[in-house]
């Protein structure tokens, strides 16, 4: 076959962890043709100095309603991600009957922090079943290849209904959720998630439905994927987390769970990362095939008072959840609720080291008191720490920006998860939290920050836990996450010493004028292809002059 494109004078890192070699690498009809010492073709980008690399694949996103507005999949798109998985944790948000999906809203709202008014707004509806919900996306468009989980959430909701929140289901329910998680799966989900956390409130302050449900029902679906010989599985166990390797050698199908994080010794309800990940080795190596996610990027999120999806994980939260947002200045400043919520603070342990660090950076009626933390303002006040953050809140009608720090920014710890056998690169979770968090800027960093300037592992290796690995894991190989002929030309071109994520945004570009924090200026990404399609040239994005969208959706196979 002639070759259309060709990426001259480049050091290729192939994905495989292999050393990196002097190649071009020539592109026809969307796969790789050619790879070797002179390629040439009619057209020709430059790549001398330069790593190419396959695309990155972001196995942790929740892109699942943003997929229906975004097409392009910002910032993904901007930071040399060329695949990503959605429905993680049991969130999809197919298949859905017409009278569940404003439930279905206001939980994803409570639980991924997604404004209900901007997925009202941006989400069209026009489909019900998994299926069709990728067809619709495939017809739209898409400029990263997105591939998604059908979530048990979603699944509860389209069999039980309200149901779904409040009771275990019977086993006609169960043989019925079953029937559904196989037909999304023939229709192109790439497995099946579940959230068994134990802690997220969705609807009216409730537990989310995968939550309500039983070990037994939790199992069962789980098992589809064995019974249909299709899909991958995905888990939220939260803290107990040891059924899950239990599980796998029976199901006999790849298995993944999110996450293990570093947390202080004061976070008396989390267990040390060290002793999760001794227990995920053992089990790797009697052959369980369990892979578990974990992230180079601090749990930093900012945080308003007047949505705090972090602490709702708390008991005393509950009573929040279900307030509307005009009478939660009432709990606030009520010293009884309060007591209740710091107990609930001094039984979890979750910010008894992180006052000192917790900052206030946005104060539109206090600006004396941004970059101030809670814990001196709380000292000069003569107070606890969170009476002086519900005073300060209370004083800008809970709209008052928090920086807290939750979890994951112990470095050695930090590197000590990233370099384990069998642990994956994950929890980016674009899509959500987008208020708060920016983390879909997750491969930039690590190989910026953790790989180049840390060397924690070769660039070889660290590109290989961006690519090859999570293609691996994902059963999206050998299309994806490789350099090799035969394989789709999703091909992103680094200058290594100048990569950096860049500066991150607060805008507001979300339907109906909801906001985001967006980092669309990284440094270092010089060159991105999508199915041959160069969609980044020079360190610009091409996407709006782009006659169609090159990529596609990711099906199970």
């Amino acid at each position: 076959m002639d070759v259309q494109l060709a990426i001259r004078g480049g050091t290729v890192v192939d994905g495989t962890g292999g050393p990196p070699r002097r190649a071009d690498v020539g592109i026809a009809d969307g796969r790789i043709v050619a790879m070797d010492d002179t390629v040439a073709a009619p057209t020709e980008i430059d790549a001398t100095g330069r790593l190419v690399c396959p695309g990155f694949i972001d196995c942790h996103t929740h892109y699942d309603p943003q997929v229906l507005w975004d097409p392009w999949l910002s910032p993904s798109c901007w930071h040399g991600v060329t695949s990503v998985v959605a429905g993680s944790c049991g969130y999809s948000i197919a298949p859905t009957k017409p009278a569940d999906r404003a439930s279905l809203i206001r939980t994803l709202d409570k639980v991924e922090d997604m404004r209900v008014a901007t997925l009202e707004a941006g989400v069209s509806w026009d489909f019900e079943t998994y299926g069709q919900y990728l067809g619709v996306i495939q017809r739209r468009g898409l400029a990263v290849n997105f591939g998604g989980y059908v979530g048990h959430t979603a699944v509860r909701l389209y069999v039980m209904g309200q149901a779904a929140y409040e009771r275990e289901a019977t086993p006609e329910e169960i043989d019925k959720m079953k029937a559904v998680v196989a037909e999304s799966i023939r229709g192109g989900a790439l497995g099946f998630s579940t959230d068994r956390a134990g802690f997220h409130l969705g609807d009216g302050g409730r537990p989310v439905p995968s939550i309500a449900a039983s070990q037994e029902e939790t199992e069962a679906l789980i098992g589809v994927t064995a019974e249909i010989g299709r899909g991958v599985v995905h888990v939220a166990p939260g803290e107990n987390y040891r059924w899950v390797y239990d599980l796998q050698p029976e199901l006999g199908r790849r298995l993944n769970w999110s996450s293990i994080l570093t947390y202080p010794a004061a976070a008396s309800s989390r267990a040390d990362y060290r002793t999760k990940l001794a227990d995920h080795l053992a089990a790797r190596a009697a052959g369980a095939d369990v892979w578990v996610q974990v992230t180079c990027r601090p749990i930093t999120q900012h945080v308003t008072m007047i949505e705090p999806t972090p602490f709702y994980t708390m008991g005393a939260f509950k009573e929040l959840v279900a307030l509307a947002h005009e009478d939660r200045h009432r709990l606030y400043a009520d010293p009884r609720w309060r007591a209740r919520v710091q107990a609930d603070l001094d039984a979890n342990g979750l910010l008894a080291s992180r006052w000192d660090t917790l900052a206030v950076v946005e104060a539109p009626n206090q600006p004396d008191l941004e970059g101030r933390t809670v814990g001196a303002v709380a000292a000069e006040r003569g107070c606890t720490p969170w009476d002086a953050m519900c005073d300060i809140a209370l004083a800008d009608h809970l709209l008052t920006r928090f920086e807290i720090t939750f979890a994951n920014d112990e470095i050695d710890g930090v590197t000590a998860l990233m370099q384990a056998e069998g642990a994956v690169m994950g929890l980016s979770d674009a899509g959500a939290h987008v208020g708060q968090i920016c983390d879909a800027v997750m491969p930039t960093d690590f190989l910026s920050r953790w790989v180049r300037d840390r060397q924690v592992m070769s660039p070889e290796a660290g590109i290989h836990k961006l690519t090859g690995e999570l293609a691996e894991m994902l059963g999206l190989a050998p299309d994806r996450g490789y350099l090799r002929p035969g394989a789709v030309a999703d091909i992103t071109v680094l200058d290594w010493d100048r990569l950096a994520v860049g500066p991150i945004r607060r805008v507001n570009d979300m339907p109906a004028d909801g906001e985001r924090l967006i980092a669309d200026a990284p440094s270092g990404i010089d060159h991105i292809l999508v199915a041959g399609t160069p969609t980044r040239l020079d360190g610009q994005s091409l996407l709006d002059r782009l006659e169609s969208l090159p990529a596609t959706t990711l099906r199970s196979a």
